[in-house]
């Protein structure tokens, strides 16, 4: 019998601790039958902890990491490539004293390798030598009391043996993506202000057996693109994606004429790649047993690409599955059998790390969720929706109906709406199972996951909508599907709500200060000041808003005239803050000043700062606070109860008990 109980009361299945369950793998590598991984453990302070797991022996994750170790980057803030393993010598980055280890896989010995420079040297990207003597990788130095000009970035080789480090090549701002293959070598560079989605130089390489210096280098003659992940295959030809046609396509380099050639007969209008906010992604790669062909995403497919035919074929076993990232393959020498193995997710199950068999079809899971199954019959699947917005234009989301087949509404009413607003702001969303969104919508929440202009996944010219248009175009784009959905009559047009995190926390404030559309609104350590932004942030973005506003201080006024602080007394809408201490890519201060304004305005505000927490919530604890607070919060502005949750204090709330 279905029960009847307001929207957004209804209980439900996915608890609150369930989010801090765990998240998928990131730097997935493999290094003979044996795959390894790093991941994020929440129950232990959100440190990152590598795991292994044989191909052949089917035996549990085993965890190489003590208490003490976190494997974490934060070259860039955000990271990636944590760590690299080649014939059973494990290297990472360790989060507290930014020192690269190393790791006997045999022994469990773990070992420093560079020396203790108090935090001020990090390292990721990296990627050993074919005899295990060198490591290249990127190298970010830091200074005491620096600005983000003094924070230098290159590329640099590391001796196992003594821990020297060699300067390979400097004099770029930025660096990543380092490959090698015997003498061989490639990566990337970029300078400011260009992101490394603006522009970005491919440079081939060639290194000496010490791995101590390049002994010739060259840049492959570009037009204005993006090159994404250069990737040597087992014969030494050279891929790398780039969005020359406008949308990232595959190439591979022609060393005849220093120049690149497409894969395909034509390029498609569709992404085999993505904007690098972390290092050391896999988009594709080519298959060992024969590195003529390619494996890769296909849209909501994984395929191979076969360069010779010229042909793009879906996996079909794979097919019930939407979205892969850090894809791989491995050939086992003994049997020739090759295994691809990626993160996939569907749209009704958590991501998982699979291995799939090229030669007998079969699918072994190596990492399932650890998060507790949920029956399909509560699954909110997100609907594709193409909505009308500002200047005859169109914009993307997706929308996640309520769904509990044990509750509805009472008769007349409708859900409220939960609009997301991604971060970045160049990233993007997709329709991948999301545990989060169905904490929301197995309560009789309505969610619509926006795609505004400017995200990735659409091409160049859609991602290029933001610039000079940041606070205007993503804010517009929010609004208009929320009054899309209110107009076609899915939710309920007075209890709109708007959340996001970063980039997507401005969004969120924006939305606040310069339109009457929500009633509510959550910011997750969002961008309030956005001179701030121009005058606090960290290297790797201190120079982002120049194509998404304008240059500081010349165009001040408009930073001005976009920043929610400044139009503070606009926002007439309660908001609940959350911000970590630690954070050095939005730091407190954007919350806190936000946060003092609408308290003097009279506005109804909530705010809650977690101790030790930096860019992201990485652990358990306050990854379950925030999500229950906010429902809390929901809860004591549209007017219903909400249960078991210790609430915080409300400013300029009237009646809180």
């Amino acid at each position: 019998m279905v029960n009847i109980k307001p929207f957004g009361t209804w209980p439900s299945p996915v608890s609150a601790d369930s989010l801090a369950a765990g998240l998928s793998a990131s730097d997935i590598t493999v290094d003979h039958q044996t795959v390894y991984w790093c991941e994020v453990v929440p129950s232990e302070q959100g440190r990152g902890q590598i795991f292994s797991r044989s191909l052949v022996s089917g035996n549990e994750p085993k965890p190489l990491l003590p208490l003490g170790y976190s494997c974490v980057s934060r070259v860039h803030e955000y990271g990636g490539g944590s760590f690299t393993v080649r014939n059973g010598l494990v290297l990472f980055s360790n989060d507290k004293d930014k020192r690269i280890y190393s790791i006997d896989t045999k022994t469990d010995v773990i070992e420093p390798i560079t020396n203790d420079s108090n935090g001020l040297l990090r390292y990721g990207d990296m990627k050993l030598s074919d005899d295990n003597t060198w490591v290249v990788c990127i190298e970010e130095v830091h200074k005491e009391q620096e600005e983000p000009k003094d924070v230098i970035n290159r590329l640099v080789s590391v001796r196992i043996g003594d821990g020297a480090v060699n300067i390979l090549a400097e004099g770029h701002d930025f660096y990543s993506t380092p490959r090698i293959f015997g003498q061989k070598l490639a990566f990337i560079s970029w300078d400011h202000s260009n992101m490394p989605w603006d522009y970005t130089q491919l440079n081939i390489a060639e290194i000496n057996v010490e791995g101590t210096a390049l002994t010739t280098s060259k840049q492959v003659p570009t037009v204005k693109e993006s090159f994404v992940q250069p990737e040597f295959s087992v014969d030494g030809t050279l891929y790398v994606a780039s969005d020359r046609s406008g949308f990232w396509n595959l190439y591979s380099y022609n060393p005849n004429d220093d120049n690149i050639d497409l894969l395909l007969p034509e390029a498609l209008n569709q992404e085999f790649a993505g904007p690098v906010w972390r290092l050391n992604g896999s988009y594709y790669t080519p298959l060992v047993s024969d590195p003529s062909k390619i494996v890769c995403g296909n849209k909501d497919k994984l395929a191979i690409l076969d360069t010779k035919a010229k042909t793009i074929a879906n996996i079909e076993p794979l097919s019930t599955y939407i979205t892969f990232s850090f894809i791989h393959s491995y050939c086992d020498e003994q049997t020739g059998q090759e295994i691809i193995i990626t993160n996939a997710t569907s749209t009704s199950a958590p991501c998982e790390l699979v291995a799939y068999n090229t030669h007998d079809n079969s699918i072994n899971v190596l990492r399932p969720s650890t998060a507790p199954p949920l029956d399909p019959s509560y699954v909110s699947i997100g609907q594709e929706i193409e909505f009308p917005t500002t200047s005859e234009k169109t914009a993307y989301a997706f929308f996640y109906p309520p769904v509990n087949p044990d509750y509805a509404g009472p008769e007349g009413t409708k859900p409220p709406l939960r609009v997301l607003s991604h971060g970045g702001p160049t990233s993007n969303t997709d329709r991948g199972y999301n545990r989060s969104i169905q904490y929301w919508t197995t309560r009789g929440f309505a969610i619509v996951d926006v795609n505004y202009g400017g995200s990735s996944g659409y091409g160049r010219e859609y991602r290029n909508r933001l610039n000079k248009q940041w606070g205007i175009v993503d804010v517009d784009d929010c609004c208009n599907a929320a009054i899309y959905l209110a107009e076609k009559g899915l939710v309920d047009g007075d209890k709109l709500a708007i959340e996001g995190g970063s980039a997507g926390g401005f969004t969120t404030l924006a939305a606040l200060a310069f339109r009457d559309v929500f009633k509510a609104g959550c910011c997750q350590y969002g961008i309030s000041d956005m001179t701030l932004l121009a005058k606090e942030t960290h290297k790797f973005e201190s120079r982002y808003p120049d194509n998404l506003i304008g240059e500081y201080p010349k165009d001040k006024d408009v930073y001005e005239e976009r920043s929610p602080l400044f139009s503070a007394e606009k926002i007439t809408c309660p908001v609940i803050f959350f911000q970590g201490s630690e954070d050095k890519v939005v730091p407190p201060s954007q919350s806190e000043v936000m946060v003092n304004a609408l308290k003097k305005g009279g506005v109804p505000v909530a705010y809650v700062k977690y101790e030790g927490e930096a860019h992201g919530f990485r652990r358990a604890e306050n990854i379950k606070r925030t999500v229950e607070l906010e429902q809390w919060f929901y809860g004591k502005i549209f007017g219903f109860p909400v249960e078991g949750v210790e609430g915080v204090t409300i400013y300029n709330l009237p009646n809180q008990k």
